[in-house]
């Protein structure tokens, strides 16, 4: 008996963005890393940052936006 292996691949790009006040200015590093390490993934949801590196700053996830531009590619012989 034969055995057929396929790699099938999906990708496609989301956008999630969090809101993140502070009471100073940040730089793009801290930013990123506020968002990364204190952000949620549940909309809507607020987390509040308190750590010796940052100000005390507020995080709020404020959705994801899903691709529509799936690209998909098929690895192996396939039956035509």
């Amino acid at each position: 008996m034969s055995e057929y292996e396929y790699k099938y691949t999906e990708q496609s790009v989301d956008v999630r963005e969090w809101s993140i006040i502070s009471p100073r200015k940040l730089t793009e590093e801290e930013v990123q890393e506020i968002g990364m390490d204190w952000g949620s993934f549940t909309e809507g949801e607020t987390s509040i940052v308190e750590h010796e590196d940052y100000p005390k700053c507020k995080v709020v996830f404020n959705g994801t936006e899903y691709g529509d531009d799936t690209q998909t590619e098929v690895e192996g012989d396939t039956a035509d």
